[in-house]
């Protein structure tokens, strides 16, 4: 099956504003795995997400430049509960900070009004989880 991030839209769009922001694993620049919880978490394509990171030269900006292999674990109980682990390829690209800024909801955008951050783009690989209605299992 291919990628249709569509499907999760509530769910990922709307973590935040449900109390659940998605958490960013990465590899930090000491080679640890970090994780890193990010309110801006947003569908940008049927196969990418996008965040909107306010440190643009540090941190998960400057991490994935060495090592673009993220996963993120987006948890909703409510509803149709389910549990996503989404792998992909991050890439910071300031080409789609407007897009990305400009959707990202406005309690993060408070947090940056200068819109001094960044985008990032991640090239989704895989959805895994499950819900109310069974297993889901997405690749590329």
């Amino acid at each position: 099956m291919s990628i249709d991030l569509n499907e999760f839209a509530p769910v990922i769009n709307e973590s935040l504003l449900r109390g659940r922001a998605a958490a960013v694993s990465y590899i930090d620049g000491d080679g640890f795995p970090a994780v890193s919880f990010r309110g801006s978490t947003q569908i940008h394509s049927a196969t990418q997400l996008a965040i909107w990171v306010r440190n643009p030269s540090g941190g998960l900006a400057a991490d994935i430049t060495a090592n673009p292999k993220v996963t993120l674990a987006i948890f909703d109980p409510e509803g149709n509960p389910m549990m996503l682990s989404i792998r992909g390829n991050a890439r910071v690209d300031a080409s789609q900070n407007d897009v990305v800024y400009n959707t990202t909801i406005e309690a993060e955008r408070n947090y940056d009004p200068e819109k001094g951050g960044v985008a990032v783009i991640i090239d989704v690989t895989s959805v895994r989880g499950f819900g109310n209605e069974g297993p889901v299992s997405q690749t590329t």
